[in-house]
């Protein structure tokens, strides 16, 4: 199983790095094409490009390459140079990399999808505070429409994991920016720093069994008060334990320091207790079995699957 699961995580992990791949070889060629063919404007400095290769403004790759459409006037244009100039200054597009890189790794945790969207939100929220920050009322209304005017040209566009959109083509994100705006509300910490701590107390939880059984311990059985008692019969005594269900007596004499060690019960009758173990978050347990008509015990370390000890004799101890 464990086999599986590590070859399930390699094979998911070079999908995705693939993926990335042939996401970097498309903005790589676009930046190409647009410097072709693109109709530069004049920035000491920025890169900027106007082209009808894109129907909505976008930061490409990690230098920070600013696109504009064709289709946008000279105040869109200032709305949209303002707001992907704010991406470029905070490396936006270099954070999205980097957790890009991390969906490599962890792929199969799924609350690094989460955070990723929410980091985008984050993004895009800041990028419009910035914007706005220093806007008029009517100015600001103006800018909302061009937020919805680049909604409706996103959702025809294609974009690669190198660029920061000044739109989403989820309808939630655009409703919640816009709502931001309106109630001065621009300030989305909120949404990563938890998914971050998460996060982070996610990697650190580790599921375990309590105890794995191993081909070492076969012909053992655990003793604890839950499960085992002496049974006085006549003038002897003799132990009783409870594994699964299944009650066994073992024939051996001495019990003295057993019942010191473990505070077994006496019993003068024959009764199997449900089964119970009390020791079940210890992982160094002891191991009994019976040895040449002697009961003997043995230390296991559950979490190394090795033994801590030889065999101890009870009838020995003496």
């Amino acid at each position: 199983m464990y086999h599986f699961l590590l070859s399930v995580a390699i094979i998911g992990s070079i999908y995705q790095f693939t993926e990335l791949m042939k996401q970097i070889r498309e903005c790589n060629y676009i930046i190409r094409e647009i410097r072709k063919k693109g109709n530069r404007i004049v920035n000491p400095d920025y890169e900027i490009y106007q082209t009808s290769y894109i129907n909505t403004p976008i930061v490409i790759g990690l230098q920070g390459i600013i696109l504009i459409p064709e289709n946008l006037n000279n105040e869109e244009i200032d709305y949209a140079l303002k707001h992907e100039i704010t991406h470029i200054l905070h490396k936006d597009n270099f954070i999205k990399f980097i957790v890009n890189v991390f969906k490599i790794l962890f792929w199969w945790f799924i609350p690094i999808y989460i955070f990723d969207k929410q980091l985008d939100l984050y993004l895009e929220l800041h990028a419009d505070n910035k914007t706005i920050e220093n806007l008029e009322e009517h100015q600001k209304l103006d800018y909302l429409n061009f937020l919805i005017k680049t909604q409706k040209q996103a959702i025809k566009s294609s974009t690669t994991v190198l660029s920061s959109n000044l739109s989403f083509n989820r309808k939630s994100n655009l409703n919640y920016r816009i709502n931001a705006i309106l109630n001065k509300k621009t300030s989305p910490t909120i949404f990563v720093f938890p998914m971050l701590i998460i996060m982070t107390f996610l990697n650190f939880l580790i599921l375990t069994p309590y105890y794995t059984e191993s081909n070492l311990t076969k012909g053992t059985y655990e003793i604890s008060k839950s499960n085992a008692y002496i049974l006085v019969n006549g003038g002897e005594k003799q132990l009783v334990v409870n594994m699964d269900g299944e009650s066994f007596i073992s024939p051996i004499k001495n019990y003295s320091l057993l019942k010191k060690e473990i505070d077994l019960r006496e019993k003068n009758s024959l009764y199997i207790p449900d089964h119970a173990l009390d020791n079940v978050k210890n992982m160094t347990r002891w191991k009994y079995k019976d040895v040449d008509g002697h009961l003997s015990k043995r230390k296991f370390n559950a979490y190394k699957n090795t033994w801590d000890s030889d065999w101890i004799t009870y009838d020995k101890q003496n």
